[in-house]
């Protein structure tokens, strides 16, 4: 308290140029108000300090919930990824066998065809021997 007092007859004195004496009933006035002033201060900064912590847990709630939707977003993203992935490899899968079951039955019909036209080769070639044979009996009985 001792320090106080000095405190505040230093402060009078370098700021008015007033000396006042340790007794002086002013003195008790400013150390009032020294004294209500401190404890504002204080209750002020405990308040503050109060609302922040209020704010930081608030705050940390928020972010938590904010870190767990993310993690949601994420793992639904993987999942859906993976669901994609799985659709991707069935329709390939489908289009695959569809292609294959397609390419089957051209194949097919391309050697049913080729054996076609070979018969129809030989075919002709035994006609085309047919009408020589024909026209070399008609020749030579002409000639006899």
């Amino acid at each position: 308290m001792d320090a106080e007092i000095k405190h505040i007859i230093n402060k009078v004195f370098e700021i008015t140029g007033v000396k006042l004496e340790p007794t002086d009933p002013l003195l008790a006035v400013l150390l009032m108000q020294y004294s209500y002033f401190d404890d504002a201060v204080s209750k002020l900064k405990t308040e503050r300090q109060q609302s922040y912590e209020d704010y930081l847990k608030q705050f940390i709630a928020k972010a938590d919930e904010l870190i767990n939707a993310v993690n949601r977003l994420e793992t639904n993203r993987k999942a859906l990824l993976l669901e994609l992935l799985q659709q991707n490899e069935e329709q390939a899968s489908q289009n695959e066998e569809h292609i294959y079951a397609r390419l089957k039955a051209n194949l097919n019909n391309i050697s049913t065809n080729h054996k076609e036209i070979a018969f129809i080769l030989r075919l002709s070639i035994f006609v085309a021997i047919c009408c020589a044979a024909s026209m070399i009996f008609s020749i030579i009985r002409l000639f006899l």
